[in-house]
C-alpha cells in the first residue's frame, strides 16, 4: 500500500497541468461539435500537453529532483505554448474555442513566469486545473464549475507534500482564472 505522501505525489502527477490540458482539449473536441477542429485539437495536445510532459523524463533521470523538474517543465511549457500559439494563430484562427484555450495557457505561463521572477512560487498545478475549470464554466455554466473541485485535490496534495502554501495555490489559480477570462474575451468567446 502506498504511503500518504506517495498517494499525494500520485495526485500531483495525475493533475499535472499538461495532463489536464490534454484531457481538456480532447474533451472540447469531442463534446463541443460547433467548434470541432482536429488540427487545432492536435496542436493543443502536442504543444500544451506532450511537449511540457516531456519534463517527466527529467524525473526518470533524476528521481526526486522536483525542483529541477519544475524548471525543466517551465522552460518546455514556454516553448510549447509559444509554438502552439503561433501555429494556432497562423493555421487555426477560425477555431476560436481552441485559440482561446491556447491563449489562456500562453497568458498564464507569462503570468507565472513574472510572479516566479519576483521570487514567489505560484502553483502551476493550481493554474493547470483552474484554467480548464474556468473554460468549462464559460462554455457550460454551473455544470462546468463543478470541475473546480479538482482544486481541492490539488491543494490537499501540494500542501500535504509541503510544496506549496495556500497562498501560492490561490495565486496560481487567480493568475489562470484572469488569463482564461482575458483569452476568451480576446477571441470573442466570452458571453456576458
Amino acid at each position: 500500500m502506498l504511503s500518504r505522501t506517495k498517494r499525494m505525489r500520485l495526485w500531483t502527477y495525475l493533475l499535472d497541468a499538461p495532463v489536464v490540458a490534454v484531457l481538456t482539449f480532447v474533451f472540447f473536441f469531442l463534446m463541443d461539435k460547433p467548434n470541432r477542429n482536429l488540427g487545432a485539437c492536435l496542436t493543443g495536445v502536442v504543444c500544451i500537453g506532450l511537449i511540457p510532459l516531456s519534463a517527466w523524463f527529467h524525473m526518470v533521470r533524476h528521481p526526486g529532483d522536483y525542483k529541477g523538474e519544475r524548471k525543466v517543465a517551465f522552460v518546455l511549457s514556454i516553448v510549447g505554448y509559444m509554438i502552439g500559439t503561433i501555429i494556432m494563430v497562423v493555421f487555426f484562427r477560425e477555431a476560436r474555442l481552441f485559440l482561446a484555450l491556447m491563449l489562456s495557457y500562453m497568458f498564464t505561463v507569462v503570468g507565472l513566469v513574472v510572479i516566479n521572477l519576483l521570487h514567489y512560487k505560484a502553483s502551476g498545478h493550481a493554474a493547470g486545473v483552474s484554467g480548464p475549470a474556468t473554460a468549462l464554466t464559460i462554455r457550460y455554466g454551473w455544470p462546468g464549475a463543478i470541475s473546480y473541485l479538482l482544486l481541492v485535490l490539488v491543494a490537499l496534495a501540494k500542501i500535504n507534500i509541503k510544496e506549496h502554501t495556500l497562498g501560492q495555490l490561490c495565486t496560481g489559480a487567480g493568475i489562470t482564472i484572469a488569463s482564461t477570462l482575458a483569452a476568451f474575451a480576446v477571441t470573442g468567446m466570452l458571453r456576458f
